[in-house]
């Protein structure tokens, strides 16, 4: 019994482990506040869950950039591009296809889950650089 009641902490400590490396971040600013949890993490994506309580033009967008950074960067990635957001309730979703091969087709990567519009204005910009953002968010820590 001992045994199980051991096996059973060392399963929750890997856990909250687990959690702890997951981004998340609280903005309480003028105009804007918002909180950003990354909810799911692949080798090549991240799901991030959004609940805005206030909001503006440029804190969101650059919120959701800041977190795509990070995420980014600690999966040694280079680039990244949005692959779908929703909304459920009062979040809103965020799923983010990081890749270091500005020619890998994201469609490839995840049929059926980007739109044609999201499509589209990937085609349009391309990728995301992480480096070009990073600089932009060095003082923010």
């Amino acid at each position: 019994m001992k045994y199980l009641i051991l096996l059973f902490l060392i399963i929750s400590v890997n856990i909250s482990a687990k959690d702890d490396e997951f981004y998340n971040k609280k903005y309480v600013q003028k105009g804007f506040k918002s909180t950003i949890q990354e909810i799911e993490r692949g080798s090549n994506y991240t799901i991030l869950e959004v609940d805005v309580t206030k909001t503006d033009a440029q804190g969101g967008p650059f919120s959701i950039v800041a977190a795509a950074v990070a995420i980014g960067s600690e999966l040694q990635k280079t680039h990244f591009t949005l692959i779908k957001e929703y909304r459920e309730n009062e979040f809103y979703y965020y799923k983010i296809f990081f890749t270091s091969d500005v020619n890998e087709d994201p469609l490839l990567a995840f049929p059926n889950e980007m739109s044609r519009e999201k499509f589209d204005i990937h085609s349009e910009i391309g990728y995301l650089s992480i480096d070009t953002y990073k600089t932009l968010f060095e003082n923010e820590k």
